[in-house]
């Protein structure tokens, strides 16, 4: 099938430019694990669950989640979607699910680009519930497909309750959750035949609270007007969060990626070389192949100021306790996903926030074909936007790394018109 071309992203942020070089050195370092069988691979899927595996000193965690946007993201991914359709994986299935199988079912013979020579095949498999109620389903059928030769445990995260605050979790919450990251930490100890070190695991809590503590500071600069950095490059600087958090490289880069950011607002550097006249949210997880729609936005002196994808990944609300490490992380894996509580409590208490606090003057909402959980309320909260807060939205039709039904120009047309009528209501007052 011919390759489907679509807009690239350009960068603001230096630290940013560091990511890419950092993922292939990765994969490449995976692949040569694999061959001489000095660590474990172990496949991790959620939004969290990495800093787990960092506890044990022999495994590496691969995030497939990550290879397929960076397959999205090279434009080489309708090949790997014809195979496992073919295979009869239906196309409304999540594009991450389909772009990984066809790769598993044969795409990683094909001559393409893959980053880092492509994904080696695991020794274990870990994931959980938070976030995507699909990566159960998901790691189960890759459970199939190696013939259940791979072990794996699914850890469950539960949801929390429209009657309950995040601040006063209900105690058997926490407990359960806590029992499940023990098992979790007992089933790769036996996979890997070692045993737990309990100092091991709160110098990974430490440097989790850590990464996360400064992305957080990043975040919450982009606050100020002009915005020093773009979704452009928000979205691309997530790969330590979701693959090295817990560890010393996560946090050296994202104090660089704090000080960079800190430096441009310091300087009143903003994103835009002129004046910003319109801060977008961006809703959802990104097309991965057409990240230049973000800067395509800067031609109406527009600038995505902020993601609900950007804040899956870390813990927000404070720091974690190293010396209540079971506690911490059933905290970090009950809250970090707007998924795991009700749409009441995501579109009129988080998502509200994230717009006033932006001030944010749109909002562009992408429409997962494949991804249930993140798309089914959107017209409640467009509706909810409008009516409350004055906002109004965009929604987008599309696939994270699908670019065979996403049609450019229909896109930007549709872009353009809603750009235009933010610009025209901004100059009404």
């Amino acid at each position: 099938m011919s390759q489907v071309k679509t807009d690239k992203s350009t960068k603001s942020i230096e630290t940013t430019k560091q990511v890419y070089p950092m993922v292939k050195a990765y994969y490449a370092e995976a692949n040569k694990v694999a061959q001489d069988h000095s660590k474990k691979i172990c496949y991790v899927t959620g939004a969290g669950l990495v800093d787990i595996a960092w506890v044990y000193e022999d495994v590496l965690p691969i995030f497939p989640e990550n290879f397929n946007a960076a397959c999205a993201a090279k434009q080489i991914t309708p090949a790997l979607l014809d195979i496992a359709e073919g295979a009869g994986y239906a196309r409304d299935l999540c594009g991450y699910f389909r772009n990984y199988t066809g790769y598993y079912l044969g795409g990683k013979d094909l001559d393409l680009s893959f980053p880092g020579g492509g994904l080696p095949i695991p020794d274990f498999l870990m994931g959980d519930s938070s976030t995507c109620n699909f990566h159960l389903k998901w790691w189960r059928e890759t459970e199939r497909l190696m013939e259940y030769k791979v072990p794996c445990y699914l850890l469950e995260v539960p949801y929390i309750p429209p009657r309950m605050d995040y601040d006063a979790l209900e105690s058997h919450y926490l407990d359960y959750t806590v029992k499940q990251i023990k098992g979790l930490l007992e089933f790769i100890g036996k996979v890997t035949g070692k045993k737990l070190d309990e100092d091991r695991l709160r110098e990974v809590v430490r440097l989790s609270s850590e990464a996360s503590e400064l992305f957080e500071e990043t975040q919450q600069l982009r606050k100020a007007v002009p915005s020093p950095m773009g979704s452009e490059d928000a979205l691309s600087v997530l790969m330590p969060l979701v693959q090295w958090c817990g560890t010393q490289q996560a946090v050296d880069f994202y104090r660089n990626l704090r000080d960079e950011v800190k430096a441009r607002v310091d300087k009143g550097i903003g994103v835009l070389p002129g004046e910003e006249k319109l801060r977008i949210l961006f809703d959802n997880i990104p097309p991965w192949f057409s990240l230049g729609i973000f800067n395509y936005l800067q031609k109406f002196d527009a600038v995505s100021v902020i993601e609900t994808y950007t804040t899956y990944f870390h813990y927000s609300r404070g720091k974690l306790d190293p010396d209540k490490p079971y506690e911490s992380l059933a905290r970090k894996y009950l809250y970090n996903c707007w998924f795991m509580t009700s749409v009441r409590e995501k579109v009129e208490n988080l998502f509200t926030r994230y717009a006033q606090d932006y001030k944010v003057d749109g909002i562009i909402s992408y429409a997962l074909y494949g991804c249930k959980i993140a798309t089914g309320f959107l017209p409640y909260q467009a509706k909810y936007m409008q009516e409350k807060l004055g906002i109004p939205s965009l929604i987008l039709e599309g696939d994270m790394v699908d670019p065979r039904d996403y049609a450019d120009g229909p896109v930007k047309n549709r872009v353009d018109a809603f750009m235009e009528m933010l610009l025209e209501k901004k100059n009404k007052g």
